[in-house]
């Protein structure tokens, strides 16, 4: 157990290690539950197993506050603070690899609160199912060399799958595979004795006589003696006169050994709910599928497993000890999102996303003045295209006759003229330069010019009032 110095002190029978018969003991087996067994020895089961023990662990686990409009997040709080390092001196990501893999092997994982003075949970210490048992509304620890008697429920979150006949306990996954892995141990016990007896199948050596006992012995130790073993495949076999070699066993396509051991590891893969090409078993896989399949591991295995937590955290450690206005929750968008070429197009169809929040996405850096929504204008409702155009309102004039206008007889046609050609290039008001602009006027003339200029709002209002000052224009 990782709370004294991450060694276990098991609870379950263990079986000798020196041969392979400590499987075929069924019922010894099945009665001692030695789980750990099975994960150590069994190569599909380590594989899926770890496979969601790693998904779960890379995953950000984050804590949010109760508002669904804006859902802040609340790194801040205690809760936060507890789930970023639960341990203290366990990473996150062994802590949950731990977590899950314990969970997966064992059908259930727990985790003992350590208080604060305060009765709030400050970190969270990992207890081995092997060592825990219930009694009585309690639960008690034993493992050997840490002893804890009379837990209460409250200090405890306690992971389990679902077990019929036990509400308090959980039922490991690998009880419903102890008949496949016990024919994947026998398919394996089978190779290695295949290989060990020269890789060929058993003989039997007729003779045309009949021989006696005493040469029948010397014969079968003369023909282990120099043909058996993996290392004596391919030797010449030499026989002495009048005997033949006879194959007695099926070959391995008979006996359908590598269909039996690819229907094993899909039976490991279903139990766990693990697409086959997640780990890397191609049979079926193609170019199309594959990448969907990748995709479907996470939403629909890891979806689910990773619910069953979110909610046990919520009954166990959030409501009684960190009340009711945040929540946690494993996020799966970087593990989710598509290729950058899909990403692209996502983007372009997103336009309820602001420039800025698709840079954070792609983690890319913030830039002033792109958090702000663009709306495409082209897009109306189909009642206002239908319906008649309304009338254009005709504007004002937009600036009133000036005493200046009135008393404009004095500014001459060639004056006006001459101005206009110094106003032929300029578009903005800005870039009028007035001493050029009356260059050559007379000061009365240069006088109303400047006074025109310092109150128009546009280049064209000048020129129109410039021209509208000359006594041709107002009818003089």
């Amino acid at each position: 157990m990782l709370v004294s110095a991450g060694r276990l002190v098991s609870k379950t029978p263990t079986f000798p290690g020196v041969t392979s018969d400590w499987f075929y003991d069924y019922e010894r087996s099945r009665a001692g539950m030695a789980y750990n067994l099975l994960y150590r020895r069994q190569l599909w089961v380590g594989v899926v197993v770890n496979k969601r023990a790693r998904g779960t662990a890379r995953l950000p686990l984050k804590v949010y506050e109760r508002d669904d409009l804006n859902r802040p997040e609340a790194r801040n709080h205690p809760y936060a603070q507890l789930l970023r390092k639960p341990h203290p001196t366990i990473s996150p990501y062994r802590f949950w690899e731990w977590t899950s893999s314990t969970y997966d092997v064992f059908g259930e994982a727990a985790w003992l609160k350590q208080r604060d003075r305060g009765n709030r949970p400050v970190a969270l210490i990992p207890l081995h199912p092997t060592a825990l048992d219930y009694r009585d509304g309690k639960w008690f620890f034993d493992n050997g060399k840490t002893k804890l008697d009379g837990i209460d429920p409250a200090d405890l979150v306690h992971f389990k799958t679902y077990n019929p006949d036990d509400a308090a306990r959980g039922l490991s996954p690998l009880e419903r595979l102890r008949d496949t892995l016990e024919n994947e141990a026998a398919a394996r016990s089978a190779t290695s004795s295949f290989w060990l007896n020269g890789a060929r199948p058993g003989f039997a050596l007729t003779h045309p006589n009949n021989l006696s006992e005493p040469a029948q012995t010397r014969l079968r130790a003369q023909w282990d003696s120099q043909y058996a073993g993996a290392g004596k495949t391919g030797r010449t076999v030499i026989l002495e006169e009048g005997m033949e070699p006879k194959p007695l066993t099926i070959s391995n396509e008979d006996a359908q050994y590598i269909e039996t051991r690819k229907l094993n590891r899909e039976e490991v893969c279903a139990e766990y709910d693990i697409p086959p090409p997640v780990v890397h078993i191609l049979d079926h896989a193609t170019y199309s599928n594959i990448t969907e399949q990748m995709r479907s591991m996470y939403r629909d295995t890891m979806a689910p497993h990773l619910k069953g937590f979110e909610s046990d955290l919520e009954t166990q450690l959030r409501a009684p000890d960190f009340g009711e206005e945040v929540y946690a929750e494993f996020l799966m968008d970087e593990v989710l999102r598509g290729d950058f070429e899909q990403r692209a197009e996502a983007y372009k169809a997103a336009d309820y996303m602001t420039i800025a929040e698709k840079r954070r996405a792609e983690n890319l850096p913030y830039i002033p003045g792109t958090d702000v929504i663009l709306v495409n204008t082209a897009s109306q409702p189909l009642d206002q295209l239908t319906a008649p155009p309304a009338p254009v309102p005709v504007p004002a004039p937009s600036v009133e006759p000036t005493v200046i206008e009135a008393e404009a007889v004095r500014l001459d046609q060639v004056s006006v003229r001459s101005i206009m050609g110094r106003l032929s290039w300029q578009t903005e008001l800005g870039q009028v330069e007035p001493a050029e602009l009356v260059k050559g006027l007379a000061p009365a003339d240069a006088a109303l010019v400047l006074g025109v200029l310092a109150t128009s709002r546009e280049v064209p209002e000048l020129k129109a009032r410039l021209r509208a000052m000359t006594a041709k224009e107002i009818g003089r």
